[in-house]
C-alpha cells in the first residue's frame, strides 16, 4: 500500500504542476485570440470529450499531466493540410486567423510565458499558505535515521538507530539548536552523548568545514539525517497575510535563482564534467521524495510541491528546445531574421532538443534507482 499511495501522491502533484502550468497557456492564448483545439487532462488515448465554445476539453489514459493544442503550434502544417485538400489561399487565411504561428512575436512571447508565471505563482501561494500556517518544531533527542558516506559521522563511527542526547555535555531542548551548535564548532572536536542500545557513550566527531555549494547539495556538517524525539506546534513566522505574500513570492524568486547552477553542476556531473551529479533528481527521485513526504506534517507537503513547481517554473524557461524557452529564442531569431525558419529546420531544432533531454532524464533516472539500491 505504502507503495501504491507513494505512486498515486506522485501523479496527483505532477498532474496539478503539469495542468497549472498548462491552464497558464490556456488563458492567455483564449485572452489573445488564439484558436486553442484541445485542452486535454492526462494524455490520449482518450477516455472522453466534450466541445465548448470552440475548444475540446479532453479527459485521457495516461496521467502525466496535461496539454493544451493550439492552431498554428506547429508552424504551416495545418495551412499545408488545407492547401493539399484544394483550399484556396483565402480560405486558408480565414481559417488560419487565429493561429498562433499568425500572432505578432510579442503575443507568442507571452502566451509562452504565461505557462512558466503560473508555475510560479503556484510556488508562491504555496510558500504563503505554508507560512501562515502553524509549524512544528523538533523536540528533544536525535534519532540517526541515515549517514551519508564518506561523512566524520561514518569516520566517528555513527551508526543508524544511535540517539544524540548532547554534545559537549549540553543538552538542546529544541532540535535544530543541537545541530546549529554542532555545525558552528566547525573544524573543531565536538563530543557527541549518544545513547545506543541501552546504554550512553561520547563520540568524538570533528564537523567538517562546508561552502555554499556543498551545502546546497545537501551536504551537513557531521552527515547524518534524524528524527527529533517529538514535535510540537509552533505559532506561524508571518504576521499578516501580506507579509505571508511577499515572503512566498521572495522565497520562490531566491530558490529560482539558485536553480540553474544547480542544474548546471548536475548535467555536467552527468557528462563527466565535475566529480558528481549535484543533487538533481529524475522522475523516480522525485517519486521516492514524494513518499517520505507524505509522512511530513502538511507544511512540509505544502513546501514540496512549491518547490517542484519553481524547479518546473525554471526547467521550462530555459532557451533550449522543445522547452518553452526554446520556443522563446526561436520565436526571438525568427523576429530578428524577419522570417520564420523552414518547417523542416524548425523540427528538427525541436526533435534534437527532444532527444537530448530524454538522454538526460535517462541518465538522471539510472542514477536515482542506482541510489535507491543503494540506499
Amino acid at each position: 500500500m505504502d507503495v501504491l499511495g507513494t505512486i498515486l501522491a506522485f501523479i496527483g502533484v505532477l498532474v496539478v504542476l503539469v495542468l497549472v502550468h498548462e491552464l497558464g497557456h490556456f488563458i492567455v492564448a483564449k485572452r489573445a485570440g488564439i484558436t486553442v483545439q484541445e485542452f486535454g487532462v492526462g494524455f490520449p488515448p482518450r477516455i472522453g470529450s466534450v466541445v465548448w465554445h470552440g475548444t475540446r476539453y479532453s479527459l485521457n489514459w495516461i496521467p502525466l499531466g496535461g496539454f493544451v493544442k493550439m492552431l498554428g503550434e506547429d508552424g504551416e502544417a495545418e495551412a499545408e493540410k488545407m492547401r493539399k485538400r484544394g483550399l484556396s489561399d483565402a480560405a486558408i487565411d480565414k481559417a488560419m486567423e487565429g493561429a498562433f504561428n499568425r500572432k505578432p512575436i510579442w503575443v507568442r512571447i507571452v502566451v509562452l510565458v504565461a505557462g512558466v508565471a503560473m508555475n510560479f505563482l503556484l510556488a508562491a501561494v504555496l510558500f504563503a499558505v505554508a507560512l501562515s500556517l502553524p509549524g512544528t518544531e523538533g523536540r528533544g533527542p536525535l534519532t540517526v535515521t541515515e549517514i551519508q558516506p564518506g561523512s566524520p559521522a561514518v569516520a566517528a563511527g555513527l551508526e543508524v538507530e544511535d540517539v544524540i542526547v548532547a554534545a559537549d555535555g549540553r543538552t538542546f531542548p529544541v532540535s535544530r539548536d543541537l545541530t546549529a551548535y554542532v555545525r558552528s564548532r566547525a573544524g573543531h572536536l565536538v563530543e557527541l552523548t549518544v545513547r545506543r542500545a541501552g546504554s550512553e557513550t561520547v563520540i568524538p566527531v570533528t564537523p567538517r568545514v562546508l561552502s555554499d555549494a556543498e551545502e546546497a547539495k545537501g551536504l551537513g556538517a557531521v552527515g547524518f539525517s534524524y528524527e527529533p524525539d517529538r514535535f510540537v506546534e509552533v505559532a506561524p513566522s508571518v504576521g499578516s497575510p501580506v507579509e505571508a505574500a511577499w515572503k512566498g513570492i521572495t522565497a520562490a524568486g531566491d530558490l529560482a535563482v539558485k536553480i540553474p547552477g544547480g542544474l548546471a553542476s548536475a548535467v555536467a556531473g552527468l557528462l563527466g564534467l565535475a566529480p558528481d551529479a549535484g543533487t538533481a533528481v529524475g522522475p523516480i527521485g522525485i517519486a521516492s521524495e514524494t513518499g517520505k513526504v507524505l509522512r511530513a506534517p502538511l507544511v512540509s507537503q505544502l513546501i514540496f510541491v512549491g518547490i517542484l513547481s519553481v524547479n518546473l517554473a525554471v526547467l521550462n524557461v530555459l532557451p533550449f528546445p522543445p522547452l518553452d524557452g526554446g520556443r522563446i529564442a526561436v520565436t526571438v531569431v525568427e523576429a530578428v531574421r524577419r522570417r520564420r525558419l523552414p518547417a523542416e529546420r524548425e523540427a528538427l531544432v525541436y526533435l534534437t532538443g527532444f532527444m537530448v533531454l530524454i538522454l538526460l532524464v535517462i541518465l538522471i533516472s539510472i542514477r536515482d534507482v542506482a541510489n535507491l539500491i543503494g540506499g
